[in-house]
């Protein structure tokens, strides 16, 4: 079983998921003026957040307070931009439009998945870059409600993504709808939502993400073992945790 495995082509898949970038490349003396966005969360889940007086909060909120051990792109300091109780994960960026390039966009996907071991997050497709964080405000208090009911809806709980294929010298299994019933019964009934991936190929004999609760992460994965061993015809490719991509539609775009 290929379990956990973070493969390049599932990294730049997730990456690309509601996308805003376009090959247009604006600096600015160098300097990092530009908000950079990750993902959205609610302020409650910070569990270190330090007290505050009513006249610092909102102020303090900005500032590196997150603990985070790790950096966000070029090496700048993940802070948080608060708009009522929730807020948006950013780091300072020296252009407003991103060209798609693939090693920083495996970087934002790796820092997503850091990001969502420690706190819910709904995740932000790369290259979605702020002009300023009044623009940012403003775009979270008109999407705020949707915003509430996805945080609500993926509170807690991680994706995972199931690929199974028929090996090369298996192309006369005759009970692959009995199989793939099976299959999707036992990881449904350990999960909270299902939703079916693209066939791209006639071996592909199922390719779902499951929206799993965080602690039927174990549970899960002993259910994908179990399959494995009982159907060695297939081949098992198990991905993740992720942030929850493909059960979130929220469309927020940095400024153009």
């Amino acid at each position: 079983m290929e379990a956990l495995k973070t493969s390049k082509s599932q990294e730049l898949e997730n990456c690309h998921k509601q996308s805003n970038f376009d090959d247009t490349k604006i600096e600015v003396s160098g300097r990092c003026r530009y908000l950079y966005a990750y993902g959205i969360i609610l302020l409650k889940d910070l569990k270190s957040q330090k007290p505050k007086t009513s006249e610092s909060k909102k102020s303090e909120l900005k500032e590196d307070f997150l603990g985070f051990n790790f950096n966000g792109l070029r090496e700048k300091p993940i802070t948080i931009t608060p708009y009522e109780d929730i807020g948006v994960l950013v780091s300072k960026y020296p252009f407003l439009n991103p060209i798609l390039d693939e090693k920083e966009a495996m970087k934002h996907a790796d820092i997503l998945k850091k990001i969502a071991k420690k706190i819910t997050v709904i995740p932000m497709a790369f290259g979605n870059v702020f002009e300023d964080k009044k623009i940012l405000e403003s775009i979270l208090k008109k999407s705020y409600n949707t915003i509430k009911e996805s945080l609500e809806k993926i509170e807690n709980k991680i994706e995972l993504g199931v690929k199974v294929i028929k090996n090369n010298d298996d192309n006369m299994i005759t009970n692959e709808d009995e199989i793939t019933i099976e299959v999707l019964n036992s990881l449904n009934s350990l999960s909270v939502k299902g939703v079916q991936g693209e066939n791209f190929s006639e071996r592909l004999l199922l390719n779902h993400s499951f929206l799993v609760e965080k602690n039927n992460f174990s549970k899960f994965s002993s259910a994908i073992a179990n399959l494995e061993k009982k159907y060695k015809q297939f081949k098992f490719i198990y991905t993740g945790p992720w942030p929850p991509y493909s059960f979130v539609n929220i469309h927020i775009m940095g400024k153009k």
